[in-house]
């Protein structure tokens, strides 16, 4: 996976927020840990300056997946509720230490595991090292860095996962397993201000947004890409699917007009959503050897304008050693994001 360094990301300005989980704390070494079951837990507060309320996941298959291990001194595991198939853990790590997790699980499962943090400048700082019992590596692989990882397990064992902070700060692990022979499990969003809902696969994972400006809106949802047969070997960047909105007037007002962020953009046509015409635009920039695509999908409902984009940021392929790195497969990716979008019902 290649990342932008921390320097050159055009950071969001945001006030402080915490974390809203109603649970017992229970001090541990090295680290502060919260083992919460998904159904009844909330996520970070939505990237906004506002008083918004929390994002709330619900798994929506609750086929059994996981076993309880009981891991070495200083391995904290990870127990699954009964019938769950995913477990958000709570933590937090000082800078300069790490903290490592077990679980067990079986061959040919699909797992997913990412790291939203507290604040928005310190997302994408948290790297992972997974690995199973039995030696096998499945993140990092090479030398790219690894915030993310979701694939195949090649084997019935305990898994093992080291969480290292380039700084130290509060984070929120999100762990999926699907059932065997399962591809995907969905989650369900609701908006907190009852305005709209969608479903999204574990092949996203909700993110504090952190990148440059891609949308007229700070987005509400921030959902990462993070399927990592697309990231290595090949020169996808990062990929998320964004949603935004605005009550004020005048964006109202402009709202399907194009914009011109990291690129002029370009009206390609009207789409039916659920029953509402979106207005779709397209931008492509490029600088140093990075593409910076943008498809926005836009309306007006309810007296709000809402904002969807599609953000992908892609490398020259040329740019590498001949035969290190492929392409990414554009069209699987935005296969996925449409599938999502199609979820989307504004109320």
């Amino acid at each position: 996976m290649r990342f932008r360094p921390l320097s050159l990301l055009l950071l969001f300005a945001l006030s402080a927020c915490s974390f809203q989980v109603n649970v017992i704390e229970t001090p541990l070494p090295s680290a502060t840990v919260i083992l919460v079951d998904t159904a009844t837990s909330t996520a970070f507060p939505t990237p906004d300056n506002s008083a918004t309320p929390p994002l709330s996941e619900t798994p929506a298959s609750t086929q059994p997946s996981a076993i309880s291990t009981f891991p070495a001194p200083g391995v904290l595991p990870i127990f699954f509720a009964a019938n769950a198939t995913s477990q958000i853990v709570v933590g937090s790590i000082p800078s300069g230490s790490s903290q490592t997790y077990a679980l067990t699980a079986m061959q040919g499962q699909i797992m997913a595991v990412s790291i939203s943090t507290e604040e928005p400048s310190l997302q994408g700082t948290f790297q992972l090292e997974i690995k199973g019992r039995d030696g096998s590596v499945l993140c990092p692989i090479r030398n790219d860095d690894c915030p993310f990882w979701r694939g195949v397990l090649p084997a019935t064992q305990e898994y093992l996962i080291r969480v290292t902070p380039q700084v130290g700060g509060a984070f929120k692990m999100l762990i999926a397993i699907n059932p065997p022979g399962q591809a995907n499990q969905t989650f369900h969003y609701a908006d907190p201000q009852g305005r709209y809902e969608l479903t999204y696969s574990e092949e996203f994972a909700p993110m504090q947004y952190s990148g440059v400006q891609a949308s007229k809106f700070l987005p509400e949802i921030a959902l990462q890409y993070i399927d990592t047969k697309q990231y290595v070997p090949t020169n996808l960047s990062e990929a998320y699917f964004l949603i935004g909105s605005s009550a004020d007037p005048q964006a109202v007002s402009t709202c399907t007009d194009p914009a011109s962020l990291a690129a002029p953009e370009i009206v390609v046509g009207i789409e039916d959503i659920n029953g509402v015409a979106f207005t779709k635009s397209e931008s492509i920039g490029a600088a140093a050897g990075n593409m910076y695509e943008q498809i926005f999908y836009r309306t007006v409902h309810q007296n709000t304008c809402y904002e969807i984009t599609y953000f992908i940021h892609s490398t020259n392929v040329g740019n590498y050693t001949p035969g290190t790195v492929n392409e990414f497969d554009r069209a699987l990716l935005l296969e996925k994001f449409d599938q999502t979008l199609s979820t989307l019902v504004l109320k």
